[in-house]
């Protein structure tokens, strides 16, 4: 039922690999669209490594009993913001807009990437509806 994921500005083709735009992305759509938290662990660490595992936690015994992330998934539309730099960290924002049963729903995400070991990686991830 996934939507393909939406991108602005530009399309991720265009992105380098290991970048952090590419990091960014990589993580929204395994996270936001397909509700892979195990995906999406591997673009993260510190704080987003640690909101991961809670929910991997919370959902164990409901994907023990073969309830995957595929069933879980809604038509979701992911769509990037410009990047915002604070220190050594960049921030993007991304809009989600989830349909299930024919009502959307638009929350706001904010996604924060920083260099650790050479790499981007996911460091702290922010959701509100609107």
């Amino acid at each position: 039922m996934a939507l393909g994921l939406a991108l602005a500005p530009g399309p991720v083709a265009c992105s380098k690999t290991g970048s952090p735009e590419q990091v960014a992305d990589a993580f929204a759509d395994a996270y936001f669209r397909h509700n892979d938290q195990e995906k999406a662990k591997e673009f993260t660490a510190l704080g987003a490594s640690a909101m991961l595992d809670e929910e991997l936690k919370n959902v164990a015994q409901i994907r023990k009993d073969g309830y995957s992330p595929t069933e879980a998934s809604a038509e979701v539309e992911v769509r990037r913001g410009a990047a915002q730099n604070r220190d050594q960290r960049i921030r993007y924002p991304y809009e989600i807009s989830i349909k299930i049963e024919g009502v959307e729903t638009i929350k706001d995400a904010d996604i924060e990437l920083t260099q650790i070991g050479g790499s981007w990686k996911v460091v702290r991830v922010g959701l509100k509806a609107r």
